[in-house]
This record gives structure tokens, sequence and C-alpha cells, in this order.
């Protein structure tokens, strides 16, 4: 995992690099939607789906309150989220063609 260190106001702030961001949101994206086909009700899926989280916390080697930082200084530079978004747009898409053509 790659991380920057990024200045704002004269302070140092860890954050994920792009592409660490745009990989795990790639990856909760796809758990958020494999749980909705579940069809569970609300509190299940919430259960379900805090065990995915928990697991690709993990597999990509970062911690809630890294993601939740670095969410919110992107969410600061809008520029670089639209970026990031970019990537997990696409990359979910071409994941879908595919899973599409080999149907």
């Amino acid at each position: 995992m790659l991380t920057a260190i990024a200045c704002q106001d004269g302070s140092n702030q860890i954050v994920m690099s792009r592409e660490d961001m745009a990989a795990y949101l790639i990856d909760i994206h796809i758990a958020e939607a494999q749980v909705q086909n579940l069809r569970l009700k609300k509190d299940s899926a919430e259960v379900v789906f805090k065990i995915y989280e928990d697991y690709l916390l993990e597999k990509n080697g970062i911690t809630d309150s890294l993601f939740i930082s670095s969410y919110n200084y992107y969410l600061q530079h809008p520029k670089e989220l639209e970026e990031i978004y970019a990537i997990v747009v696409d990359s979910i898409s071409v994941r879908s063609s595919v899973d599409e053509v080999q149907k």
C-alpha cells in the first residue's frame, strides 16, 4: 500500500494514494452490490456488509480511520476525487462487460 503525506494548512496528513483509494473503492462498491443481490433484510445486510468491509480493509492493508481521513482529504480536493471515481467507474464497467461476455 502506498500512502502520501499531504500538507494542508501547514499540517502533515497521511492519506491513501489515489491508486490505493481507487482499489479500495472498487472492492467496496462490488461488495455492496453483492450484498444487495443477496436480498437480505436491512439489518442482516448491514451485518454481512460489515464482514465484507472488515475483510477488504485487511486485504488492502488499511484501517477504517485511514480510509475515512483519506476520503475526507479527497472531499476537500474534488478534482482528485473525481479522477479516483473515474478509475472506479471504468474498472467496474470493464468487469461488468467481461462478466457479460463470459455468460
